[in-house]
């Protein structure tokens, strides 16, 4: 049996990001002595113990909010992101209504799909993390401590979500554990795991390892923003999904790159030819360009994606240099007056390409305002050192 444990943080819809770490999980071979769960986390930690993987994700390819959440009325959401300002009448409507959400549809859900049964008949533990109200103190819960029958209030409990009604279990009111640790690795340290796989699904990691117990921490987490937590856009749901099996693999290094992913040997040859300072650079660009990062590049395509956006925008740049003010612009940054460049990322880095290259024709340095370059200047220098200007 696996020493490995298994932390999985809470974040709504942005979970299907752990089920691409499951998929990840099955093709390195990965079985873990115990999982612990906070909020979703719960949910897909449940899953990952009882229930058949293509059943899981069947679970999550059809989800709705419909299947999550029941409203007093018959409506129609503007938008598959709950959240979105498109939905906020709706929303506040029901809130005034109702006083707050039902999550009736939801315990179906999870009735239909986690099976308790096959959860304790597992060799592997399992916990789930819960705020207990009104006292706000967190309470870590094993399936050793729960009855027989009651595991998805429990899992409720851990999603209830800050504004919804607690859940009442044998006279205690619980709410999400999210609100006090969302990445559930203290109730594995405590259980004596040493070994721990944690996967946020925040872009900056709430979980770090400490120095003083030993612990071996591999934490599988996105950089950027996975998006809404409610929102079940289909197309932010696959890209997620892409997501969590891409840093899986980068977390266990069968991949690599710090945005994008390339294969190991592939991303070796970017730094032979360009160095790391630049490969970084190259990648801020990348994201600063919108470049898909859903695809395992090689080394040309990479290249190649980020000269044809670089030609798109320093096109739009150039046939919208007028109505952007460019020249004016050029002149408050020579004289030290530029306080404020409202320009989109990509017209952005446009700019200070441009700045950068009449510097360097003059033979000049150009101070710039750390503050209104500081997201694309690696990217711009970048960007020179692959046009073979500096």
């Amino acid at each position: 049996m696996s020493e490995v444990a298994l932390a999985l943080g809470g974040g709504g819809s942005k979970g299907m990001f752990q089920m691409g770490a499951w998929k990840a999980f099955r093709q390195l071979g990965l079985d873990f002595a115990a999982i612990s769960g906070t909020s979703i986390g719960a949910v897909n930690g449940a899953l990952m113990l009882g229930t058949p993987y293509d059943q899981a994700m069947e679970m999550w390819a059809n989800l709705t909010i419909d299947q999550c959440l029941a409203f007093s009325e018959r409506t129609e959401l503007r938008s598959e992101d709950l959240l979105s300002l498109k939905n906020a009448e709706l929303l506040a409507k029901e809130l005034w209504n109702s006083r707050s959400l039902n999550t009736a549809p939801l315990r179906d859900l999870l009735n239909k799909y986690v099976n308790e049964k096959n959860i304790r008949a597992s060799k592997a533990d399992f916990g789930v993390m819960t705020t207990v109200v009104p006292d706000f103190k967190p309470h870590a819960l094993w399936l050793d401590e729960v009855s027989a029958g009651s595991l998805i209030e429990y899992i409720m409990a851990s999603a209830r979500l800050p504004g919804l009604a607690p859940v009442r279990i044998d006279g205690t009111n619980y709410m999400d554990g999210g609100i006090l640790e969302n990445v559930p690795v203290s109730m594995l340290r405590r259980r004596g795991h040493r070994q721990i796989v944690a996967v946020d699904l925040e872009p900056k990691a709430s979980v770090l390892s400490r120095l003083d117990d030993n612990v071996q921490l591999t934490l599988i987490h996105d950089k950027q923003s996975l998006g809404g937590f409610l929102d079940l856009t289909p197309a932010v749901l696959r890209r997620n999904f892409r997501l969590g099996y891409l840093d899986t693999m980068k977390a266990f290094a069968r991949l690599n790159g710090e945005y994008y992913s390339f294969r190991n040997e592939d991303y070796q040859e970017l730094l032979r030819r360009f160095g790391f300072e630049t490969v970084s650079g190259l990648e801020q660009a990348a994201l600063i360009y919108e470049i898909d990062r859903c695809c395992i590049y090689k080394p040309d395509d990479f290249i190649t994606e980020i000269r044809r956006k670089r030609t798109e925008f320093q096109m739009a740049y150039e046939e919208k240099r007028k109505a952007l003010k460019i020249e004016h612009k050029l002149k408050a940054l020579a004289s030290g007056k530029l306080r404020v460049l409202n320009l989109l990322p990509p017209l952005q880095l446009a700019f200070l390409m441009e700045v950068k290259a009449e510097a360097r024709q003059n033979g000049t340095v150009q101070r710039l305002p750390i503050r209104l370059f500081a997201a694309v200047d690696d990217a711009a220098n970048a960007l020179s050192q692959l046009n073979g200007l500096i």
